[in-house]
């Protein structure tokens, strides 16, 4: 069975990517040589416990050593990293150091170099704006010095003006001392000129304004005649309808008058009518204590309606005494003249007095007092 090898005693110039390598590799190592140690115990059968275990105590013995030789070696590596690890974190604080120190000069660099552009640039926007002005001043005096030029050819050409000016006041009566004087004159009369067109001009606007709002003023007076005219005519027309309408209103309030007091003529002969018939009747009757009396608070149409009801009752009363003693009559030849002049009386009373007997028939009036009034009727 083959021993793992122990580690080399040479310096830990590999790094730490080695150093875990390597001891993969030991460990793989240890973990083959336990698998072959469980071999063997598995194949020994033949051979006597105590060799075994003896054999097996030594195999772990020398495992235990590759196993400390392993763990010295890891502990002398991580020293060795942790020595590596604390100078790297000096040197990297250092390095902080250094960068800090420098970061705060590139930062006042930049600040130096920022304020150093912008203001570059200020100058530059500056000197372009005075560029731009000078050019501006150069083109003013070229139109002035052109100005210049022009209006000295005026006065050159106006020159002749003044001389004859001059002349005009040595050639004048004295009203006018100096050129000035002249020409504020005439500035005078010319701005009283341009006034005087001014006001003109006003006069004339204001003249052709009025005319506009006086031909305006008639055609509205017209369109308003025109307006008032129609609505005369409409109410003029409105009117005659009206009259027309007013007219065939008293017309039919005139007939309606009339068939009125037709109306009441005719009711009042009626009432008058029965009153008669009613007294004829009342006075035919010898025992009047058979009918009844109206009441003194009845209305006319009740009063009227009793009436009625007395007269039917009267008259059905003498239509039977008339139909019974003409029965009588004929049933007798010899029945007496008088008898017979009766009969016709009495029929030719009921057939008058008919309308009357139906109404008090409808009045409910007893059948006795009916026979009792014919009776007295015929005996009168």
């Amino acid at each position: 069975m083959g021993m793992p090898k122990p580690p080399p005693k040479g310096g830990t110039g590999g790094g730490g990517g080695f150093f875990l390598t390597q001891k993969g590799e030991k460990m793989s190592e240890v973990k083959k040589d336990i698998a072959e140690l469980e071999a063997l115990l598995a194949g020994a059968t033949q051979t006597s416990q105590s060799t075994l275990l003896l054999k097996k105590r030594k195999e772990m013995r020398e495992v235990d050593e590759a196993l400390e030789l392993m763990k010295d070696e890891y502990k002398r590596r991580m020293e060795s990293c942790e020595e590596r690890r604390s100078q790297f974190e000096f040197k990297q604080a250092k390095m902080r150091e250094q960068v800090l120190k420098f970061e705060k000069f590139i930062q006042e660099n930049d600040a130096k170099r920022q304020r150093a552009e912008a203001k570059a640039k200020q100058e530059k926007k500056l000197f372009e704006q005075k560029c731009q002005e000078m050019n501006s001043l150069g083109e003013k005096i070229n139109e002035l010095i052109s100005s210049q030029k022009e209006l000295e050819l005026q006065l050159l050409k106006k020159g002749c003006y003044r001389e004859y000016l001059e002349q005009f006041l040595e050639a004048g009566d004295g009203s006018y001392e100096e050129v000035a004087d002249v020409l504020n004159r005439y500035k005078t009369l010319k701005d009283a000129n341009a006034d005087l067109m001014k006001h003109v001009d006003m006069l004339e606007n204001d003249v052709d304004q009025s005319r506009g709002n006086l031909q305006s003023l008639k055609m509205e007076t017209q369109n308003q005649l025109l307006v008032n005219n129609s609505l005369f005519q409409q109410h003029q027309k409105n009117l005659e309808e009206k009259r027309a309408t007013t007219k065939s209103e008293e017309e039919e309030k005139n007939l309606d008058e009339d068939a009125a007091k037709n109306v009441a003529r005719e009711t009042s002969q009626v009432v008058q009518s029965i009153r008669n018939v009613f007294g004829r009747c009342q006075a035919t009757v010898r025992n009047k204590s058979q009918y009844q009396v109206a009441a003194k608070d009845s209305s006319v149409s009740d009063l009227l309606t009793f009436n009625l009801d007395i007269i039917h009752a009267r008259v059905s009363d003498l239509i039977e005494i008339s139909a019974e003693y003409k029965a009588v009559a004929e049933s007798s030849e010899y029945a007496p003249a008088d008898l017979r002049d009766a009969s016709g009386y009495s029929a030719t009373t009921g057939a008058g007095l008919t309308t009357a007997g139906s109404q008090a028939n409808k009045s409910g009036m007893p059948r006795s007092a009916s026979k009792s009034m014919a009776r007295s009727t015929s005996s009168h």
